[in-house]
């Protein structure tokens, strides 16, 4: 969390007059506070009320002394607040990384520093010659934990922004087909067929198992090479062009063209590259197509670009459309 500077130090920091590279290091600090103190149940502690360092360290298992110096970071950087002797958790801290918050934000710290600390690992040397690390999805693979927590994260984005998208979907009238290509959780094609009682849905990803719930089915394959049934009244590619290089996501969107019927709608929604929300937005924004062209090879890829794939595709594409719930997101709707 960032340190609460008073007007007159940021200025100083802006100016250069101060080390703004401090403030980064203070973060770091702090992220490895929250984790340690994640790891030892601080936060949920003390979410049953304001306890003292000795009453903390006995309730968590803790040795006094090194919680003390742990709660001095996670106090000023302000996670935990003191007021005569005891401590509590911020409203920050009890909205976002309590075991019980509706968003356990924590675990979306844990994995991204996993990923940063262990996966940015020759980022400087990717960046001279031009050759990404890659290896994202294999060293998922060998971390249960971090799989889990990854895995969670995109169920958890879709549950959130479904009911959104759906509302910006008009179907075409009678549509009884929905293809979701790399929405392996299934949580999309979900909340159409929900909201369409006519729908079935067919989901296509690397990633699952064949099988079938419902008017639901999985069908597991490599997007780019797998056969894809044709004929769909809706085909759609939702937060899957920015794990690709820009060659390959055209050819995806080409590919998700080629399985639609006259008349059909192809939808995609991505996270965009200069989103019009915060500069925190902004920053994160960055920080992750930096994160995927290393970790995967991909990008956030320019609203502009994706038109122009679903152009040479041979559909047309509406305007975009940003979501409200998250302003990083945006959706277009382009007819064949």
């Amino acid at each position: 969390m960032p340190v609460d500077l008073p007007p007159d130090e940021v200025d100083a920091f802006r100016r250069g007059d101060a080390p703004a590279p401090m403030l980064d290091l203070i973060g770091l600090m702090a992220c490895h506070a929250v984790g340690a103190a994640r790891s030892l149940g601080v936060f949920d502690a003390l979410a049953a009320g304001p306890s003292t360092t000795d009453e903390l360290a006995a309730a968590v298992g803790a040795d006094p002394t090194g919680l003390d110096q742990l709660l001095g970071v996670l106090r000023t950087t302000g996670y935990v607040r003191r007021h005569e002797g005891r401590h509590a958790n911020t409203p920050a801290t009890a909205a976002w990384l309590c075991s019980g918050s509706p968003t356990d934000y924590g675990r979306i710290l844990g994995l991204w520093q996993a990923i940063v600390e262990e996966r940015w690992a020759g980022l400087a040397g990717a960046v001279r010659s031009g050759t990404p690390a890659g290896g994202f999805y294999d060293w998922l693979a060998g971390r249960p934990d971090l799989s889990a927590a990854f895995h969670d994260l995109q169920r958890g984005l879709a549950e959130w922004l479904a009911d959104e998208v759906v509302s910006l979907v008009p179907l075409p009238e009678g549509a009884k087909s929905l293809l979701d290509l790399g929405g392996g959780h299934g949580a999309y094609a979900a909340a159409f067929c929900r909201a369409h009682p006519g729908l079935s849905g067919t989901i296509v990803d690397g990633a699952v198992t064949d099988g079938s719930d419902g008017r639901l089915t999985w069908r597991a394959g490599d997007l780019l090479t797998a056969d894809l049934p044709g004929e769909q009244d809706v085909t759609v590619l939702f937060n899957v062009l920015h794990g690709f290089a820009a060659r390959d996501a055209a050819a995806l969107v080409a590919r998700a063209a080629g399985t639609l019927r006259a008349g059909g709608l192809l939808v995609v929604l991505e996270s965009m590259p200069e989103p019009s929300g915060t500069a925190a937005d902004l920053a994160f924004a960055a920080g992750f197509s930096l994160n995927l062209w290393h970790t995967q090879g991909g990008a956030l890829h320019p609203a502009e670009t994706i038109r122009g794939w679903l152009e040479a595709a041979g559909c047309a594409p509406g305007a975009w459309t940003e979501l409200t719930r998250s302003p990083s997101h945006a959706l277009v709707i382009a007819t064949t």
